[in-house]
Order: C-alpha cells, then structure tokens, then sequence
C-alpha cells in the first residue's frame, strides 16, 4: 500500500540520518578531545550535584509510596477535583505535584509507574505527561533568577509564568479529551469512576479511601523486597538521566566548536523578528534548543533589555531543550506510551510561557525590582559536599510541602463535597 510505503521510506531516511548523526559525533569526539571532556565533565557536575539530590530519593520514596498504596487513598479523595479540573484520576494529583516541586523528569517517572499500577489509562497518562515534567523551584529561583541574571524579583515572574502555563495547557487538554472520539471508551469509565465518587456522602468518599489504602497493603510486598526495588528502580532511572546529560553536554560543545550551531541561529532569528525581539538572542535560543541551562546562561549575557530576557528565557524553560526531551523519552521508552502531546506541548508551552512573561513585565510599577539589580550577593561556588546537600534539604522541603498539600486539598474536598451534600435541595 502506498502508505506503508512512504512510511517505509519514512523510517529509512530517519534510520539512515541517525547514522550519519551518531558517525559524525564520533569522528567530532575524535577531531575535538579537549571539548569532549570538557563537555564530559561539566555533564557529570551538573548530574552528581544537582540531579542526583534533586532526584534519587524522591524517585526511591516515590516507588515505596506507591507500593504502599498511599497514592490510591489520595487518589480517591481527590477525583472529584482532578477529574472537573484536568479530566484525570485523583491518583493523577501525585504527579502533578511531584512534576511541579521535583523538577524533570519526575512527572514522567511518576506517570510511568502511575500507568503500570492501572491508576491512569493510556490516554490520561500522555496527557499527564505533557503538562507535569516543569523545572523545578529550585532551579527557577536560585540557578537560573539569582545565579544567572542576578535578579531575585525574576523568579518570582518565571515561576508564575512557568507554572501556569502548565496548568492552563492542563486544562486545555482535559477539555480537548472530552470530545475526542479516540477517547470515548476512556471518557465513560473515567464519567463512571467520577459518578460513583461523587455519589457518597464525604464520610463515605474517606472511608471508600481507607478502603482503597488496606486493600493495597494486603497486596504489598516485603520490607526488603519493597525497598530493594525501589532502590533499583530509582538507581536505573538517575544513571540513565545522568547517560543523557552528559552525551548532550558534549554534543553542544561539539555544534558550538564546529560552528554548526551557528546555522541554527538563522530560524531562530527569524523566530525573534516575528516576536518583535531582539535578534541578539538568536544564539542563546539556538543553544537551549538543545540544552536549555547552556541557552539560558547564553541568554543572561546577551546584550538585550531585561524585558527580552525574561521573554526568552520563559520560551526555553518552556521547550526544556531536546536533553530533557530526550531523558523522558528513554524513561518512556518501553511503556507504550506516546509522546506526541508531550512534544506539542513543548511548543505550546513555550509560546504561551513567553506571552505571560510580556504582559506580566508590561508594568513596570508592578515589579519595581525588576529593572534594578539585586542588592543581595551571589554566595561563591559551594564545595561538591554543600551543594549537595544544599539541593537535597531544598528539594526534600518541597517534597513534603507538596505532600501535605495534598492532604490539605483532600480535607478541602471533602469538606466542598460535605456542603454541597447539605445545601443541596431533598426530593
């Protein structure tokens, strides 16, 4: 047929260019050692100081929550506000909370194991996983506000941008899934869960959830065989993350040395004068095409107004670089799946990011520090012992903030739910 033909020859050329890829970073590592290792080497810094405690022990506690069966008491407790909201499980709030205090790529760890649990069919995990792999607080406030740009008030604005962008295309998603008709199947079960839900009284709904929460302690595993494989799990996850920053860190060092990045710049430019930007950003856009922390570093330096780094910088935390797509590609690589809204949603969230952050900076009064430098010094480059554990102890209070946030949204529901049971009119 013609269409597995052009998909045939679809799959070749894709072959035959990855080829051709892969021999010329090879032969490039070859011709350029020094950034070769260089590149090696700022990739291992930047997994063994800020990834690792970032990551590995929300991705092993994570595992053991979930074996718990704590995710399914909250789950319960909170569909009948994930599912008007975003059209997904309650269980779906876990991972919208981790994805949004963890950083990537935890939303999609989460989902991950979310969709092998049956907690989320195939159609809401991808959906899950468009809007929930964000940069993390940490990251926003400190690396990239102060660190980079010197300016504490830009956090603030990249953040609220960042984040609502998220959730907005959240949204959008959830209301584009009702009336899909791929999703027709997944609709009436998700409508029936959701009745069946909202139907019990707010005592009922708590005790449905201590229901859901005993009924998978008894099928836990051991102690150690949980702990064991949560370990594993969580080891195997950071060390193929860790694989893919390294291999994108020598990549851009390669595209910058040969000045093949430099042809990147062209579109970019294009891009920037459509936008109404300055085009001395082309470069910095080009960079955190494929590595977001390099093209934002590029876009601090860049000789534009602050207005225009904001912009920019929103537009690539948005994208996340083709790195951070590439380490949520590989978690999902063997899960069936589909990536396709999380790409679009790359683009969307990029675009729509850029648009909060000009209007939010259209007032000048209304973030007066924004076009002052910060007064407050840059602390020097901590040893490799204190921004370890300088990462471990922010992301660990996020980690339980989120947590008990949940939980807070939990008492909330049932309490909207307990009134909505009382005011309602009686036949």
């Amino acid at each position: 047929m013609p269409s597995s033909n052009r998909k045939k020859q679809k799959s070749t050329f894709l072959s035959f260019f990855s080829t051709l890829g892969v021999l010329f970073i090879v032969i490039a590592m070859l011709i350029w050692p020094e950034e070769t290792y260089q590149g090696a080497l700022y990739g291992l810094e930047m997994w063994a100081t800020i990834l690792v405690p970032s990551l590995l022990p929300f991705f092993i506690i994570a595992e053991v929550l979930l074996s718990l069966g704590i995710i399914r008491l909250l789950g319960v407790l909170l569909e009948p506000l994930m599912r008007p909201l975003f059209n997904l499980p309650g269980s779906a709030s876990f991972g919208i909370a981790m994805g949004f205090t963890s950083g990537f790529p935890m939303g999609a760890v989460i989902t991950k194991r979310l969709y092998e649990e049956q907690e989320c069919t195939n159609s809401e995990a991808e959906r899950l996983i468009a809007f929930t792999n964000n940069s993390s607080p940490l990251f926003l406030m400190v690396a990239v506000a102060v660190g980079m740009f010197q300016q504490i008030s830009l956090g603030l604005i990249l953040a609220i941008s960042h984040y609502l962008a998220n959730i907005l295309l959240g949204i959008i998603l959830g209301i584009r899934s009702r009336f899909r008709k791929k999703n027709i199947m997944d609709s009436r079960l998700s409508s029936l869960n959701y009745a069946q839900n909202t139907s019990s009284s707010s005592t009922g709904l708590f005790l449905k959830s201590i229901r859901a929460l005993l009924a998978a302690q008894e099928k836990r595993k051991p102690w150690g065989k949980l702990l064991t494989d949560a370990i594993k799990s969580g080891l195997n996850t950071i060390c193929l993350i860790g694989g893919f920053v390294i291999i994108y860190a020598v990549l851009v060092r390669i595209l910058n040395v040969s000045t093949l990045l430099n042809l990147l710049q062209y579109p970019c430019s294009a891009l920037l004068q459509i936008c109404g930007l300055s085009t001395s950003l082309d470069l910095s856009l080009a960079t955190g095409f494929w590595e977001m922390t390099l093209g934002l570093k590029e876009v601090a330096i860049t000789p534009a107004t602050l207005q225009e780094k904001a912009i920019a910088a929103s537009i690539l935390l948005g994208w996340g670089g083709l790195s951070i797509q590439s380490q949520v590609s590989g978690v999902l690589s063997d899960s069936g799946i589909s990536l396709h809204l999380y790409y679009k949603g790359r683009i969307f969230q990029g675009l729509l990011s850029g648009l909060i952050t000009f209007l939010l900076t259209l007032n000048e009064n209304l973030f007066p520090a924004l076009s002052t430098p910060t007064i407050t010094m840059i602390p020097p480059q901590q040893p490799f012992v204190q921004h370890f554990f300088f990462n471990f102890l922010y992301v660990g209070n996020l980690f339980y903030l989120s947590i008990l946030i949940l939980l807070l949204l939990s008492g909330l529901t049932l309490c909207i739910n307990f009134l909505l049971r009382t005011t309602a009119p009686k036949n």
